[in-house]
């Protein structure tokens, strides 16, 4: 069950959860923050001039994959983690996403990737943004994530993305963001025309960042 206190448009919970019966071991915060739908956007290219920038604000939608035309979408998305200590021993951290459309029959495999863009405003260059890195390559991506039809039917499940080691990374670089941008597999083989929409409107389906930390 997703827990979620909401304060004005962003969604932070802090909570100790108690150990198991008998353990002696120091008990798991637990930090969960919204993503900043100002910030979240999906940026299309076609191939030839400059990408373009949609707005989560406006369509309430993250965009992910390639079309029939050939037009690629990067979903970006921005969590605030001020309130996370830079010194956490992140044991776990997740995504948690509801996704809106997936073709049918379709499974769609997608890379997640850690980016940074300060200040969080997206330009249309981050579609290609490999940012420099003092303690990484230029991006640091996890495994190949599947998003399939059966994703989007009702009642539609929450989608969880193991994100641990990109939270360790953002805090590592003190970034006061975790941004993430979302992409189609860039395995040539894998690219079939295919879009993925991802629910980023209110509260009660918007992308959510659990964080389990001591």
């Amino acid at each position: 069950m997703r827990k979620i206190w909401i304060l004005g448009l962003v969604g932070v919970l802090a909570l100790f959860l108690a150990g198991c019966g008998g353990s002696s071991g120091p008990d798991l915060v637990v930090f969960e923050q919204l993503s900043d739908q100002a910030v979240d956007a999906d940026i299309a290219y076609t191939g030839v001039g400059s990408p373009t920038i949609f707005p989560a604000s406006s369509t309430q939608t993250i965009q992910i994959g390639v079309d029939a035309g050939g037009t690629e979408y990067r979903g970006f998305l921005d969590f605030p983690i001020g309130g996370l200590p830079s010194s956490a021993d992140v044991r776990l951290a997740y995504i948690d996403v509801f996704v809106g459309s997936v073709p049918f029959g379709a499974s769609v495999p997608v890379l997640v990737e850690l980016v940074d863009f300060q200040p969080p405003v997206l330009v249309g260059s981050d579609f290609f943004r490999s940012p420099p890195d003092p303690f990484l390559p230029p991006v640091q991506g996890i495994p190949i994530f599947t998003f399939l039809y059966d994703d989007t039917v009702p009642p539609r499940p929450v989608v969880r993305i193991e994100v641990t080691s990109l939270v360790q990374r953002a805090l590592q670089r003190l970034q006061p963001d975790f941004q993430v941008r979302l992409l189609l597999d860039p395995n040539p083989l894998a690219v079939v025309p295919a879009i993925v929409t991802l629910d980023d409107g209110g509260a009660g389906t918007a992308p959510l960042l659990h964080v389990e930390y001591l």
